[in-house]
């Protein structure tokens, strides 16, 4: 969701996350997993939104040198909602990441104490944050 809000909308919050990361002010992390995901969106993204396979390969050329890639990601983590999401999990472990950056609303609940489902992953991962992209830039932008 975050790519894709990005390419919709380059001033958005995520357009202008997806820019400080290309100016490495936090490292980005994909894999090929997340690359092929993007590389969907266009097929994805209502037709609307005018987010073209040119489009994405354009931004993809641009934003992947800029990130660390990790071609092999060991599965650690499954969520308990959303199995989909269980990648970005292992992802950010892989990476020794300290903040999953996401508007998935399964992904944001790994880390609230009020969804039962979420203990799990906060008893194994307590370092880990998973955060909205306001609160990610808030986090940036703080002294």
């Amino acid at each position: 969701m975050v790519f894709a809000q990005a390419l919709i909308n380059p001033n958005s919050p995520a357009g202008i996350c997806i820019e400080i990361g290309a100016r490495g002010e936090f490292s980005a992390v994909l894999s090929p997993h997340v690359i092929s995901e993007i590389l969907e969106l266009p097929q994805k993204v209502p037709a609307k939104y005018l987010l073209t396979d040119d489009k994405v390969a354009t931004f993809l050329a641009e934003f992947v040198p800029t990130c660390l890639l990790l071609d092999q990601v060991p599965r650690v983590f499954e969520h308990p909602i959303d199995p989909d999401d269980s990648a970005y999990v292992d992802l950010a472990i892989a990476a020794d990441a300290s903040i999953i950056v996401s508007r998935d609303k399964h992904l944001l609940g790994l880390t609230h104490l009020q969804k039962p489902w979420s203990a799990d992953f906060r008893r194994r991962f307590p370092q880990m944050k998973v955060l909205r992209i306001e609160e990610f830039l808030e986090l940036l932008r703080a002294p």
